[in-house]
């Protein structure tokens, strides 16, 4: 039983993580200056920032075993760190490496909440032994 509460802790954890990469990834243009000349990039990160932190924030608050809610976050992870190229805001390195950097942590932390879910990729709570 104990095993279960350390294991809902990695989740929430996790999770807790990837609410502050996308709080911080909706807010970083203001902050490293590139949402005037990059408009497409800075929308592209407010959007992603917040989607992001709410699939996190529900993920880690009450679905603790919707390990999906992770997949999905890893997948936008993804996105976030090719945007830059794909949407054509490749111009600004302060755009491009917090987007490859925010991705890659974004992705870190989904895929380490969605294999920490029980039940997720074959792992099954030990049956307590007496």
């Amino acid at each position: 039983m104990a095993y279960a509460v350390r294991h809902s802790g990695q989740v929430q954890l996790a999770s807790g993580f990837d609410v502050l990469a996308g709080f911080w990834l909706g807010f970083s243009p203001w902050v490293l200056g590139f949402n005037s000349s990059q408009p497409t990039g800075k929308w592209n990160d407010l959007i992603l920032g917040v989607v992001i932190g709410v699939f996190a924030l529900v993920r880690g608050a009450v679905a603790l075993r919707a390990a999906w809610l992770s997949w999905l976050n890893a997948l936008l992870g993804a996105w976030v760190m090719i945007s830059p190229w794909v949407l054509g805001f490749h111009g600004s390195q302060a755009a491009v490496w917090n987007n490859i950097l925010l991705g890659l942590a974004v992705i870190v932390l989904a895929c380490w909440g969605a294999l920490s879910t029980e039940g997720n990729l074959g792992y099954e709570r030990p049956v307590d032994q007496q």
